[in-house]
């Protein structure tokens, strides 16, 4: 699409700037379905961490489960 002196004309360079925001828009969804897929994967990892005890409520069921080891103890004693 140039004209006879070798130059380019306005609808091949229009074809050319579509084309190429036609790229672009591809590269923008390629890159939003990538982000969508991350952003399930470490939702994932983010619930399953959250699942997981912190030390400090791990130590409160410790000290509790040893508060009622003693208490059961003392019963048995007061059984027997």
């Amino acid at each position: 699409m140039e004209n006879k002196n070798g130059k380019m004309t306005i609808d091949k360079l229009a074809r050319i700037t579509a084309d190429q925001f036609s790229r672009v828009d591809e590269r923008f969804d390629w890159m939003d379905k990538r982000f969508d897929q991350m952003d399930h994967k470490l939702q994932t990892i983010l619930d399953v961490v959250l699942e997981i005890p912190s030390k400090k409520a791990f130590e409160r069921l410790e000290g509790k489960v040893q508060t009622m080891d003693l208490r059961l103890a003392s019963v048995e004693r007061k059984v027997k």
